[in-house]
């Protein structure tokens, strides 16, 4: 992972971290341009945002939670329409 100085825009590297919770951390870091001037020390939070694809567990537990709501006929016409391609 890049960090980039807000001041100067060059590297900066992360001194220490600190957790905020399971999902999010700061990020002490030091700029590296000292030639240029810099040499900023500042905060950054890392963060969880979100899921592009979510663990396989959890979707399984939701279909699972989903066919169970079905009543008996539901499901049948769910099978019978060919939906899982068999």
């Amino acid at each position: 992972m890049r960090v980039e100085c807000p001041h100067c825009h060059q590297k900066a590297i992360i001194a220490s971290t600190n957790a905020l919770s399971h999902t999010v951390k700061d990020l002490y870091c030091q700029c590296t341009n000292l030639e240029g001037g810099c040499g900023a020390s500042f905060v950054m939070k890392l963060g969880y945002s979100h899921d592009l694809n979510p663990p396989i567990q959890n979707t399984r537990q939701l279909a699972a939670s989903l066919l169970k709501s079905l009543t008996v006929s539901e499901r049948q016409a769910l099978i019978q329409s060919d939906l899982f391609g068999s």
